[in-house]
C-alpha cells in the first residue's frame, strides 16, 4: 500500500478550522499593498477562532484599507504611529511585544522586508518587529519583478536565516491590469491561517502515531458504476489534521470520493473499496496508537460486479450483495495497546443505539452524529457531537466547526492512550 504525502493545497475557508488557537493573542502588521484588503479576511477567521488580534498599520497600509475596518473586525483599536498618546513608563512598541504570541505581517512589502534584514525600526512597524522574541510569519505581497530582485532575495535569505518564518508569495495574476502575472501575490488568508495554527500548535503527541480512515469507499458493480454514500471525508480529515497539529505521525487512509483535497504532513493511503480500506488500516494498525474509525464504510459490496459496462437496453440489473468486513470490529478484536475510536451515524435511538455499539464494538469512545439535523449533515463545515466514553461518560458537545470537534474528540481519548 503507497503512502504519500501531498503538499499544501487550497483546504477550505478558514471558518472550518479549529478551535486550537482559543486564547492566543496575534500581533498583525499590515504593510502598503493592495493586498491589505486580503488580511481583513485573515483577522475575521482568526477572531473567529477564538484568537484576539492587534493590527498595527504602518502609513503607507492605511492609503488601501482604513483603520477603522480593521478596529471593527478585531474589536480592539489599530496601532499606527510609534509616538503614540501613551504613558511614558510603557513605549507602545513594547506593548505588543509583551502582549503577542506570534507576529504576522500579511502584506509585506519589499521595504519593510528590506528595512528588517537591515535591522532599521524607523516606524511603529518595524520597531515592533525588531524587538519581537516569538515566533514571526511573513507573507509577501509585490510586483513578481521586484520579487525576483537579488537585493529581495538576499534580504529573504538573510532574515529566514534567522528563523523568520515566510509564507508565499504564491503565483497568479497581478492587481494591476497591466501587470504581467507572476509569483508575487500574497498567499491566500486561509492558508496565512493555517500556518499561524502550525506555529502556535502544542505538540503534546510527539512521538504518538495515529490512524485515520476518512471518507466514503465505493462499491463498483460495472467498471464505470458504483454503490457508495454522501461522506465528504471532512470529519476525518479535520481529525488527522488535528492529530498533527499535536505532533502525532498520521496515516490519513481516505476514500477517493472524499471532498477537496487531504490535510498537508500526514502519510496518506487513498483507497475505494471497503476491502482496500481494511487491507491499508491492517498494514498500519500493530505501529499505531490510537485508531479512528470516522470513515463512511460500505456495509454491503456487489458479490460478483459486471466486467463490462451495463446496458440500459438489457434492462435493470440483479445486484447480490455480501456484507464487507467490520474494520473496527476487526481492530477491537486484535489489539494490544491500541486505543479506538468509533463513530456512530444514527437516524433513531441514538443514545440508545451508541451506547450499544460503545459495548458490543468493545472501544474506548463512540462519536454518536445524528445526519438528519441540518446543522450536522453530510458534507457540511459543522457537526454537534455526542461523545461517549469506555467509563460511561457522555459529553455532548455544542455545534462546532468540525475541526474544532476533532480537537475536543482528540483531548476526550487522551486518557486512553497507550503510556510511554
Amino acid at each position: 500500500m503507497t503512502v504519500s504525502t501531498p503538499d499544501r493545497r487550497d483546504s477550505g475557508n478558514a471558518e472550518t478550522r479549529s478551535s486550537s488557537l482559543d486564547d492566543r493573542n496575534v500581533v498583525l502588521t499590515v504593510t502598503g499593498s493592495i493586498a491589505a484588503y486580503k488580511s481583513c479576511h485573515l483577522v475575521r477567521d482568526l477572531v473567529r477562532a477564538g484568537c484576539r488580534v492587534q493590527v498595527v498599520m504602518t502609513e503607507s497600509a492605511a492609503e488601501f484599507v482604513g483603520p477603522l475596518t480593521f478596529a471593527a473586525l478585531s474589536g480592539r483599536p489599530v496601532l499606527t504611529g510609534l509616538f503614540s498618546d501613551v504613558p511614558p513608563g510603557s513605549p507602545v512598541h513594547l506593548q505588543p511585544v509583551e502582549w503577542g504570541d506570534v507576529l504576522v505581517t500579511a502584506p509585506a512589502t519589499a521595504n519593510y522586508i528590506g528595512k528588517l534584514a537591515g535591522g532599521l525600526a524607523d516606524d511603529l512597524a518595524t520597531t515592533i518587529a525588531q524587538a519581537f522574541d516569538k515566533p514571526i510569519l511573513i507573507a509577501p505581497a509585490m510586483n513578481p519583478r521586484m520579487w525576483k530582485n537579488r537585493a529581495v532575495q538576499r534580504n529573504v535569505d538573510l532574515l529566514k536565516e534567522r528563523g523568520v518564518n515566510f509564507m508565499g508569495p504564491v503565483e497568479g495574476a497581478m492587481a494591476g491590469m497591466d501587470e504581467q502575472a507572476g509569483v508575487g501575490r500574497m498567499a491566500e488568508p486561509h492558508l496565512i491561517f493555517d500556518r499561524i495554527e502550525e506555529l502556535l500548535s502544542d505538540p503534546t503527541w510527539r512521538g504518538k502515531r495515529v490512524v485515520v480512515t476518512s471518507g466514503p469507499t465505493r462499491e463498483p458493480f460495472d467498471p464505470v458504476r458504483f454503490i457508495g454514500n454522501r461522506s465528504s471525508g471532512r470529519m476525518g480529515d479535520a481529525v488527522a489534521r488535528q492529530a498533527r497539529l499535536k505532533g502525532a505521525d498520521v496515516i490519513l487512509v481516505r476514500g477517493r470520493g472524499a471532498a477537496g483535497a487531504p490535510p498537508e504532513f500526514v502519510g496518506l493511503v487513498e483507497v475505494e473499496t471497503a476491502r482496500e480500506m481494511s487491507a491499508a488500516v491492517k498494514e498500519h494498525f500493530d505501529r499505531c496508537d490510537l485508531l479512528v474509525m470516522t470513515a463512511a464504510v460500505a456495509d454491503w459490496t456487489v458479490k460478483k460486479p459486471s466486467r463490462s459496462k451495463l446496458k440500459k437496453r438489457d434492462g435493470a440489473p440483479v445486484l447480490t450483495l455480501e456484507r464487507t468486513e467490520d474494520i473496527l470490529a476487526w481492530a477491537c478484536r486484535n489489539r494490544k495497546k491500541q486505543a479506538l475510536i468509533g463513530f456512530a451515524l444514527e437516524t433513531e435511538k441514538h443514545l440508545e443505539e451508541a451506547k450499544r455499539k460503545l459495548v458490543d464494538k468493545d472501544v474506548d469512545l463512540i462519536a454518536l452524529n445524528d445526519p438528519t439535523k441540518a446543522d450536522s449533515s453530510f458534507g457540511g463545515d459543522s457537526t454537534r457531537l455526542t461523545l461517549l466514553t469506555r467509563d460511561e461518560k457522555v459529553i455532548e458537545l455544542p455545534l462546532l466547526t468540525k475541526h474544532a470537534a476533532a480537537r475536543r474528540l482528540l483531548d476526550a481519548v487522551e486518557p486512553y492512550l497507550p503510556k510511554p
